[in-house]
């Protein structure tokens, strides 16, 4: 019976024992049998002997896998170190890797192991800032926990030089895995996606696509494929392979399964390097689900301009709802200007007021609430969140300064973003055209491979490439000719403006 097999039986016993709250108090997610062998077989080692780094080990299913899997490519010398400092795992962990090492012993093949008992992070402390010699393994396999954590904890004042906003102990258990790697070594985590986009974690990708070259790529179609029957996954997942060395990738190998435990059942598509990895201010790691989508992005991605480098930018609704509630008011008066919810968003244009219950349509005119208030003009709306559900993620109106002639400003809550012109107003065309390419399903197929959640961010949207302003206004004044400008009729006017026949039936 392979190792993996052994370890999963003796985990789900364990699981019966801790409670679900605690486990997830720590962050710890099992990772189940045929998960665990698949990621093992990303490997390409070819040598005798290895040294294995297991951070977060859990049960020792990782370890298990990565054995099993190296044992078919004759390593007869396995040196492994586990990283796990929850107590009441400790003793199965112990267990399970004796039990381990005795049934080598009889093939012949020789393993040291050694259980750290210790925070993986601080302990390699002085391997990060780079005061000890930190290159020590061939293989780094890692099911990190998944755990908010402080930006005063001694995790983020140790990596502070990758830590932005909230940091998470799993990116930051990417990147001391990375580092204790040696030059060509393997990298194989199994992780959230959120990693590859969003402004908290543009110092780790901006380090880690330095350091390694992604060669591998894993999706999951849904997060329930993950956690088998003990554990219940928010996140989407994926299982990521790399190898430390700074020579080029051409490809990234990527492959998709339905059902976590049946690994057979999966597409398997190549996707150009660049398509994939995005370096720059931000750095962004993209994941097309198919070749459909990586030529999306190839053909967004030739665009070279943003919408900041264009003199627009989205920013963030000024109103947080819970704060401000004494400043709310359902009814107008002669102090008190709109406020706008998602719930005004109806289609192309505004809707208001729209009365629904506990959203106040209404914000006091006030000296003290000057700072909620934005003049009067030509604005763009986005949701900054959608359901699950919905079929698209970027969701956009139009809001033209006539909209509200009765008023000199109005404010925005902070469930909607808004596109502003930093300098003076926008014009019409201007307002249509980015409209336009919004509400394609080009961008927001785009938006969905690069941000798996249904949260709009003001960075991505201004980090994402945008055309020419002269062909903005262009199709601006096209689809100015149309009284409802559908997803359909915008995908039409970007196609006609920059696709050729035969792209536009490829994608």
């Amino acid at each position: 019976m392979p190792f993996t097999q052994k370890i999963q039986a003796k985990t789900e016993e364990y699981i019966k024992t801790a409670s679900k709250a605690e486990r997830k108090e720590i962050g710890q997610f099992f990772t189940p049998a045929p998960i665990a062998d698949y990621m093992a077989s990303f490997s390409e080692f070819q040598h005798e002997s290895v040294r294995i780094l297991d951070p977060g080990a859990g049960c020792g299913i990782l370890t298990a896998a990565i054995v099993d899997f190296l044992l078919t490519r004759n390593v007869k010398c396995f040196e492994i170190d586990l990283y796990e400092n929850n107590a009441t795992v400790i003793p199965l962990l112990e267990r399970n890797l004796q039990f381990m090492q005795e049934q080598l012993r009889t093939k012949n093949v020789q393993m040291v192991f050694d259980i750290h008992e210790k925070n993986f992070i601080v302990e390699n402390h002085f391997a990060w800032t780079g005061m000890l010699p930190f290159e020590k393994y061939d293989i780094v396999i890692s099911n990190p926990p998944y755990k908010k954590i402080g930006k005063d904890s001694a995790e983020s004042v140790i990596m502070q030089d990758i830590v932005y906003g909230q940091p998470n102990l799993y990116f930051l258990f990417m990147a001391m895995g990375a580092r204790l790697l040696k030059a060509g070594g393997e990298f194989i985590y199994i992780v959230p996606r959120s990693f590859s986009s969003g402004l908290y974690f543009s110092a780790f990708r901006k380090w880690f696509f330095s350091e390694l070259r992604i060669t591998n790529l894993h999706l999951f179609s849904s997060r329930e494929a993950v956690g088998g029957k003990q554990d219940s996954i928010l996140q989407e997942t994926v299982i990521l392979r790399a190898v430390k060395t700074s020579f080029s990738q051409a490809k990234i190998e990527i492959t998709e399964s339905t059902d976590g435990l049946d690994m057979q059942k999966m597409k398997r598509y190549f996707v150009r390097y660049n398509t994939c990895v995005k370096d720059g201010e931000h750095a962004f790691l993209y994941l097309p689900t198919s070749e459909q989508d990586a030529q999306v992005l190839d053909f967004i991605n030739h665009w070279s301009a943003s919408l900041p480098t264009l003199g627009f930018r989205m920013k963030t609704g000024k109103l947080v709802d819970f704060r401000e509630r004494e400043w709310l008011c359902q009814s107008p008066s002669d102090n008190a200007l709109p406020l706008l919810w998602p719930y005004n968003l109806d289609g192309m244009r505004i809707k208001f007021p729209v009365q629904t219950q506990g959203k106040p349509q209404y914000l006091k005119d006030d000296s003290r609430t000057k700072r909620l208030q934005m003049d009067r003009g030509n604005y763009l709306l986005l949701k900054r969140f959608t359901s699950k559900e919905e079929k698209r993620r970027l969701q956009c109106t139009l809001l033209f300064d006539e909209d509200f002639a009765g008023f000199d400003s109005i404010s925005t809550e902070n469930h909607l973003n808004y596109i502003v012109k930093t300098n003076g107003s926008m014009r019409p065309e201007e307002m249509y055209g980015l409209f336009v390419l919004l509400n394609s399903s080009y961008l927001d197929r785009y938006f969905r491979i690069l941000n798996g959640s249904t949260q709009v961010n003001a960075t991505e949207i201004n980090a994402m490439p945008f055309p020419p302003i002269e062909s903005i206004h262009e199709m601006g004044l096209r689809a100015m000719q149309y009284d409802d400008l559908t997803e359909s009729i915008c995908d039409t006017i970007l196609e006609e403006q920059f696709m050729p026949q035969q792209l536009r039936r490829a994608i």
